[in-house]
This record gives structure tokens, sequence and C-alpha cells, in this order.
């Protein structure tokens, strides 16, 4: 009988999918995260396991007992539900694990995100009032599940699920964490990508230093890793986009960013070099079709093909910039001229590396663009030191390291 394992996350996310891609021949793989079918929009998992819903279940134990799994996978523990199922699988001695799934900067990082954004309270129609019914007996039947598992939960953790459910009720999610340090709210290990990633738990739920975590690599970037050691390339830049105005941080428009590309094309071309553009996935495409004047070039599904022809990264703080700041023939400068800042660079995460550096204005970008060579120098000093505290390993074998740590 093979192995049941459940993953309690996003699955409309291809990028979460990823674990069960490279298990789903060998074991019986559900998936969690919704109340309903309806919110699904991304029906790529069905490739590799059932979904599940939580209004078909009583409780986390009526879950459990239903599929009876070996082990459960968390992308997050952050919600009721989650912290539910996460207290019903310690009663019911299932092992927990916390997957990471995406680079975690630092605490004050996140607190200086939240703070970028203006908070808004549009009115609501008298339509949306009634239509929003709907959503209040939605979220009674998802608290029902939550609800529950209280109520069948042994006297210890029903006394921590109701304190988590008041802490969580009257702060945000970074508050709660701090707050509430208690074990029934932890995984029972972490598979984290590296030690720095893994900092940000062990500030944020303070745990201790012997917390039970294996580092696996990053495994959505083995593909790149065929790049690394390339020695020669070509002169081009490349620009990693990032949802700036998309998301309303620090204080990015949709004209302000037009600016930005505008001024970055415009610069670009005048030192004889060619600008791609790599779009995050939740970025608007419109502003890239509005600027009609430049030698720049949007990548598509086949962008790596790119990667040769540039020896320039530019970027914010991106995930995707951690490859190229490990490869030994890139150099990378983050743009932190940003709107509006806060008590630190956006990309200070990456920037405590040493290998890549922050400009502040336009001026500064040219003149380091110029002086490529010896920025390229001071950068490459600090790349190993980078790849094992940032990416712990960049060897093309992260998945198979992942693979082995979920059988």
């Amino acid at each position: 009988m093979k192995q049941r394992i459940l993953f309690v996350g996003d699955y409309n996310r291809n990028d979460f999918l990823y674990a069960a891609k490279l298990i789903h021949k060998e074991v019986d793989i559900f998936f969690i995260e919704y109340l309903n079918k309806s919110k699904i929009t991304n029906k790529d998992y069905a490739e590799y396991g059932t979904a599940l819903f939580w209004k078909d279940f009583k409780s986390a134990y009526a879950l459990i007992d239903k599929i009876k799994p070996q082990k459960v996978i968390f992308y997050f523990i952050e919600s009721y539900n989650h912290v539910a199922l996460n207290v019903a699988c310690k009663v019911k001695k299932i092992p927990t694990i916390h997957l990471e799934h995406g680079i975690r900067f630092s605490v004050a990082f996140y607190r200086n995100l939240y703070l970028s954004i203006k908070p808004t309270r549009p009115r609501t129609s008298v339509f949306k009032r009634v239509f929003n019914v709907k959503t209040s007996i939605e979220k009674y039947k998802n608290r029902q599940f939550f609800n529950q598992t209280v109520v069948k939960s042994p006297v210890k953790e029903k006394a921590f699920l109701k304190y988590f459910f008041r802490i969580r009720s009257e702060n945000n999610i970074l508050d709660t964490f701090q707050i509430v340090k208690n074990k029934l709210r932890l995984p029972d290990r972490y598979i984290s990508f590296s030690p720095v990633v893994f900092n940000f738990h062990k500030e944020l739920e303070a745990l201790p230093d012997d917390y039970p975590v294996n580092y696996i690599g990053i495994p959505q970037f083995d593909d790149l890793f065929k790049f690394s050691s390339i020695k020669e390339t070509g002169n081009n830049v490349l620009l990693i986009d990032q949802p700036l105005h998309e998301q309303k941080y620090y204080g990015w428009t949709y004209g302000l960013k037009k600016k930005l590309f505008e001024e970055l094309i415009k610069i670009v071309s005048q030192l004889g070099k060619q600008l791609f553009i790599k779009p995050h996935p939740l970025n608007d495409p419109s502003i890239y079709n509005e600027i009609v004047n430049g030698n720049f070039t949007i990548l598509g599904n086949e962008w790596q093909d790119e990667i040769n022809e540039t020896n320039t990264i530019l970027g914010f703080s991106s995930t995707l910039l951690l490859p190229f700041i490990a490869m030994k023939s890139k150099s990378c400068f983050l743009l932190e001229m940003h709107p509006v800042r806060e008590n630190e660079p956006y990309a200070q995460f990456l920037l405590n590396s040493n290998a890549c550096h922050a400009v502040y204005n336009f001026n500064e970008l040219i003149e380091k663009m110029k002086s490529w060579e010896y920025w390229h120098e001071e950068q490459s000093k600090f790349k190993n030191k980078f790849v094992k505290n940032y990416m712990y390993n960049f060897d093309g074998n992260s998945s198979a390291r992942l693979k082995k740590e979920l059988q």
C-alpha cells in the first residue's frame, strides 16, 4: 500500500505543486486549502493528487481518520484551520513538516513592507453588503472545522486552540507568531532552503538553535545551475521585475514604475547595451506595452535562452535574483529607488551578503555599470559564502534532496 501524504497550501500555484510533482508516482497525495471547489482556479494539481475541502469534514480529527495520512506537509501554518490540523496531527502522532515555499526575509523587512502600504477603507455598496451574506455563511462553515476540532481535542490542546484563536483575532500574523510561543503551533520539523532563510523562522517563532531542520537548497533553481560556472557571457543587462506597483509597495504607482522603466531603457541603450526584462507572474504586462521607444526585450517562456547574453543583473528583492547573484559571470545591482523609503533598504536581506550592491539613483547606476569590472571583482569575493548561506548548495541536486526528505 502506498504512503499517503497530505499537502496543506495554495495548490492553485504551480510552484506549490513542485514537491508533489517529484513524488506523486510513489505516494498517494491529497491537497487541502479551500472551503470548497469554487476557489480552485488551476486544475494542474489533478495530475498529482486529489483535492479535499474543509467543508467536507466536521473537524481535523475527522479529516485525519478519513484519509489516514502518514505525514502532513504544510507550506504555512497560519490560518485557524492550519493550526487546528497541526494540533490534531500531534494528538494523533502524525509527523508534520513545514516545507519552504519561497525566500523568507527578515521580520523587519515584512514590517517595513506592511508599513509602506497605505490602508484604504472603500465604502461598501448596498449590493456588496447583501452579496456578502454568502461570504458570511462560508466563513461560518469554515469556522466550524476549527470549532469542532477544539471540542474534540484533549484538555491541553483545547486550551491552546482557544488561546490561539483569541490572539490571532486581535493581531496580525507577525505579531501572533511572536506572541504565541507554543510547540503546538509549530511543525515537528522544517525543510528549509538554507540557514539564512531558516533564520526568519528562528527569529519570528523564537525557535531554539537545535530545532529540527533539514537544508536542501532551492529545487526550483536546479535548471539554472548549468549557467553557474560559465565565465564568458554577453554584455547586456537583465532586469528581474517584481509586482511593486501592483501590490502598492513602497509608494509605487503605475506611472512611477513606467517612468523608471523608460529611464532604465535609455541608460542601458546609451551604454551600448540591450535590456532584457523578466516579468514576475503577478506583473501587469500593460506597462511594458506602453513603452514604445528603446532597445529592450520582454522575455517569455524561453527566457533562459538570453541568460548567456547578459553579465549585469538588475532587480529589487526577488527570489529569482539568488541564482544570478551566485553565478560567477554576473554582477548584480539592486534598485533602491523607491518613492517611499522605510527604516532599511527594501533588499537589505540580500545586500547583507555583499555579493550584490544597491543603487539609490540613476547616476549611481550609470557609474556602477561603467565600472562593471571593479564591482564584479568585489562581488565575486563573496559568491561562495553567499551560496552556502543563502542557497545551501547550488549544484542542481536540490530536487533530489527534497524528494529524499519527503519519502
